[in-house]
């Protein structure tokens, strides 16, 4: 029956078999995403419980870190307060972080979500709280420090808050480390449920798998072997044989069928036996196919393919189909050549075996031409001639043999030196330029360790890196120091590269060699050109930074380093008075006596100008550097014999310490300068360490130079006058305005602090006219409730003259507003200012400003008369109507009559150029008789009065003792 009823199930479409084995694969597809969500979910777990440990242990570490800076930084010791706030803020949104979720330094921070670890969080969170604010408290205590430096009660208040923050500290990390252990707690349960996960994941596959392997075994492997023990029956010619099977699904109708075929193949054997003789050609060419099926067959008649293998149709893009149906036989052959095609085939007709060879170009269906080689021949078939070919794309061999003898060409002519070696690196053959830079010929060298693989000038480490490289990753790339076979040294730029078997071995090394010695050299002189001074040939400033931020992080395990900046003092005066030229040979032979006092010891450079550096890494003791300071300042003051001329020059040097006096490359070199200006206050021609006190001061000067601007504004000025007095009438006949500043930090600051500021800040206008009118208008108040006819002399920089003198319609207005005559203000300029702005006297601009002053009806006096290096050779070419002594000589001429035949003189002179003379620092009577008697007019000092407020002066006036009784000084 099961036969019988075969063909009717081959002409239905089972769809049984496909149905199950999509379901079972739906299922399976459903099993393992279901797999990967459970691991993804898990992973993701681990991951973020992870991430939350990795930010507990930042908090263990911050928390502790934070405290000790906080607790330095109440100590008064030197701390960045801005990593103190980075690390505060590190802190902060890590708490975030592990609350909500979030990114810390780059890494991606899970929030905690289960309820122990939250309230874990929530205790750590309430300790940091108040650890914080103690931090904050500490920060914003350390700007006002130096203000309560002293105060006992701040000490014990820092001390008390110190002990708190310990406390806060050891809070946050008890707490830190509870969550941490609550989140390792986890981390470990987590781990041990996702291996339980695991467990049961492995078990249902495993389930699974039996089952499919059981329905597979049943419904497909069982028919599978019916149908195999059948077809094997048929191939030993049983065609009676049959399959016994009459399942459900498709492999039951492929029984049937199989059944069914067999029938009708027992019917075609008796007409297969009446076509033997056509299966015999058949099988001919099947065997000609089978031997040559890596080349194209083909086999043609009347100059058309009746035959062509698939390779033949594969070479040429076409189908067999085609090229039988279509194509003729030079249809393949390009066209400029399908005439020599055609002779070379004809003239093989008329031999006797009829091959022939050729190659040409041969022409794909898509138009590209091609390199083939052809073999054909003559046969006779079925009583016909036909031509029989085997044709063969050669298109990559002729692109191997040109880029062989392109490489050959190469190798034989490159510039380049080319060793071939084998894995040990023994030379098998080299290219001749190799002979031409090393100077060894291909058979000296052959057999030989190639020279740079061995051991030379290079230390063993250096061709063990080498050699690793070669043996990890076939390639090496480098310089090396090489030899010539003459002995000559030179640099080479070598690459090394390796050459594989298709087992992993290796086959050949190739090493290419470049002479770089004269680029060496060219970079050698442009780095020395780029990092020496071309007069001194010392390092220069680029070379200087870069060896101090080396020799910084070499001191990093504990070694101290001093730095030493040296200023040549004076030197721009030889340089103006003696010429360039020898200024320069000065800078050349003070470099040298510096590289000889050095000596190896220390790195010198020139910074510009007359500025040098000295660095001296491994100091061990102030002692050394104070013996290395004498001996440069012995060397460079011994005198110096420059082109016939014999120069003297001394210098000053400031020496700074690391790590004692910075930590950082920046405040090294201020402080540096700072105790090299200091050295040249000091008198010049020595040398100065820095102290903080000289870090402060600086920091004074930064501050007053940006508060200046706002302290006119806020009126932070105020005036206070010294009275002068006729010592013909012993009254009040004058007072100098003294300008002040009362600094809301610093206090009472002198002018001497603050003007130079003024100046360079373009300020000194407006304060000197503050001034002008802060006097004028007292002066006024003076004169209506006194009644005195005294005049206010007010000190005025060079500066502010240049600015706005030169047009004295301004102060005139001020003065004639408020009823004073333009002599009632005297101005004041120093003997100093002037003749420091020529060396041949006063610049005639100058002169011009004064004379227009002067010409309006104001007075003008010089101030700290004596002190210049020029003042009497040009006193008597100045406009102005009065000098006043400095106090370096009042002070001098009772103990030392040279000083009072001085004055006498100065006196004498100012006299006979129609010059009042006022005497400045009279403390003693004994100073005031002798100025009297040696015919000065006006004196002042603290012997008369200190300065005093406006208020106390007028109190003076009102008494009398300010009216004088004759004409005013």
């Amino acid at each position: 029956m099961a036969r019988t009823d075969a063909p009717h199930r081959t002409s239905r479409t089972p769809r049984g078999l496909g149905f199950a084995s999509a379901v079972f694969f739906a299922l399976a597809l459903v099993f393992a995403i279901s797999n990967f969500v459970v691991v993804y979910t898990l992973v993701n777990r681990v991951a973020s419980l992870s991430s939350g440990v990795e930010s507990v242990n930042r908090l263990r570490r911050l928390g502790p870190l934070i405290a000790v800076q906080a607790m330095r930084l109440t100590d008064g010791a030197y701390i960045q307060t801005a990593q103190l706030s980075r690390n505060i803020d590190t802190f902060e949104r890590t708490l975030q972080a592990l609350d909500r979720g979030g990114v810390v330094e780059g890494h991606e921070v899970m929030a905690l979500r289960a309820p122990e670890m939250r309230s874990r969080l929530a205790e750590a969170a309430h300790v940091w709280e108040t650890l914080r604010s103690r931090v904050q408290a500490v920060l914003l205590d350390s700007y006002s420090r130096s203000a309560h430096a002293d105060d006992p009660d701040q000490q014990s208040r820092q001390a008390v808050l110190r002990q708190w923050i310990a406390d806060d500290a050891a809070s946050v990390l008890g707490a830190a480390e509870a969550l941490s252990r609550q989140a390792e707690h986890n981390v470990d349960s987590l781990y041990q449920q996702s291996r339980n996960y695991a467990l049961l994941l492995m078990l249902a596959d495993a389930v699974l798998l039996l089952l499919g392997y059981l329905a597979v075994r049943r419904w497909v492997v069982w028919p599978l072997r019916a149908l195999h023990h059948a077809s094997h029956e048929l191939v030993v010619g049983n065609y009676g044989a049959r399959i016994d099977y009459d399942g459900p699904w498709e492999l039951g109708s492929a029984a049937g069928a199989f059944n069914l075929s067999m029938q009708r193949i027992q019917g075609l054997l008796e007409a297969a036996r009446a076509d033997r003789i056509d299966l015999e050609r058949s099988d001919t060419i099947f065997r000609g196919l089978a031997v040559n099926s890596m080349v194209g067959i083909y086999l043609a008649q009347d100059d058309r393919f009746s035959f062509v293998s698939p390779k033949m149709a594969e070479i040429f893009g076409y189908t067999a189909t085609e090229m039988i149906e279509t194509l003729p036989v030079l249809g393949i052959i390009a066209p400029r050549e399908r005439y020599l095609v055609a002779e070379l085939v004809k003239a093989s007709l008329g031999r006797k075996d009829g091959t022939v060879r050729y190659e040409r170009r041969g022409r794909k269906k898509d138009g590209t031409q091609i390199d083939i080689e052809v073999f054909s021949s003559t046969v006779n078939v079925g009583g016909q001639v036909s031509i029989i070919g085997i044709v063969q794309d050669i298109t990559e061999r002729k692109m191997a043999e040109s880029s062989a003898q392109l490489a050959t060409i190469a190798y034989e002519n490159s510039s380049e030196a080319i060793a071939v070696t084998d894995a040990a690196g023994v030379v098998i053959d080299v290219n001749p330029a190799f002979s031409r830079i090393t100077g060894y010929w291909e058979d000296e060298i052959r057999g030989e360790v190639l020279p740079l693989l061995r051991p030379g000038r290079h230390n063993v480490d250096f061709f063990d890196a080498m050699w690793h490289a070669i043996n990890t990753t076939g390639r090496w790339e480098g310089e090396y120091w090489g030899r010539r076979k003459s002995g000559e040294e030179y640099a080479e730029r070598v690459i090394v590269d390796t050459a594989w078997n298709h087992d992993g071995s290796v086959n050949c090394r190739v090493a290419m060699l470049g002479d770089v010695t004269e680029k060496k050299q060219v970079e050698a002189d442009v780095w020395r050109q780029a990092h020496h001074d071309p007069l001194t040939g010392l390092p220069n400033r680029q070379y200087f930074a870069e060896r101090l931020e080396q020799a910084l992080r070499n001191c990093d395990g504990g070694q101290r380093l001093a730095l030493l900046f040296l200023d040549l003092d004076l030197f721009k005066e030889i340089n103006d008075s003696m010429g360039h030229a020898i200024g320069d040979l000065l800078l050349v032979e003070v470099a040298r006596r510096l590289r000889d006092c050095v000596s190896g010891s220390g790195f010198v450079s020139r910074q510009g100008g007359d500025e040098f550096t000295l660095i001296v890494e491994g100091v061990e003791g102030r002692t050394q550097i104070d013996d290395l300071a004498a001996a440069v300042m012995h060397s460079i003051t011994r005198p110096y014999h420059l082109g016939g001329e014999l120069v003297h020059i001394s210098v000053s040097i400031g020496a700074a310490m690391y790590p004692e006096d910075a930590l950082d490359q920046d405040t090294l070199l201020r402080h540096v300068d700072l105790a090299m200006y200091a050295a040249k206050d000091a008198g010049r021609n020595r040398y100065c360490y820095f102290d903080q006190t000289m870090h402060e001061r600086a920091q004074m000067h930064q501050d007053l130079l940006r508060g200046l601007p706002m302290a006119l504004a806020d009126e932070q000025f105020f005036l206070l006058y010294q009275p002068i007095y006729s010592m013909r009438t012993g009254r009040i006949v004058k007072a100098e305005a003294l300008l002040r500043w009362n600094h809301p930090e610093f206090g009472v600051v002198q002018p001497v602090d603050f003007i130079p500021f003024a100046e360079d800040r373009q300020l000194i206008n407006r304060l000197g006219d503050w001034v002008m009118m802060r006097a004028a208008g007292q002066l006024a108040q003076w004169r209506q409730t006194c009644r005195t006819g005294m005049q206010v002399t007010v000190n005025v920089s060079l500066t502010q003259l240049a600015a706005g003198a030169a047009d004295p319609s301004r102060w005139l207005g001020q003065l004639q507003a408020l009823g004073l005559r333009p002599d009632s203000i005297m101005l004041e300029l120093t003997e100093r200012s002037l003749t420091g702005r020529s060396r041949a006297g006063v610049d005639d601009g100058m002169v011009q400003i004064l004379q227009g002053l002067r010409e309006v009806g104001m007075r003008i006096g010089l101030d700290d008369f004596g002190v210049g290096m020029s003042s009497l050779s040009f006193m008597g070419a100045l406009p102005i109507d009065y000098i006043k002594l400095d106090s370096v000589f009042t002070q001098h001429i009772v103990a030392d009559s040279n000083a009072l035949v001085v004055c006498e003189a100065i006196i004498l002179l100012a006299h006979k150029l129609g010059l009042k003379v006022i005497a400045e620092g009279v403390t003693t009577a004994e100073q005031h008789e002798l100025l009297c008697q040696a015919g000065c007019d006006s004196g002042q000092g603290y012997w008369y009065g200190a300065p005093i407020e406006p208020a106390m002066l007028q109190l003076k006036l009102e008494s009398g003792e300010g009216i004088p009784e004759g004409e005013t000084a």
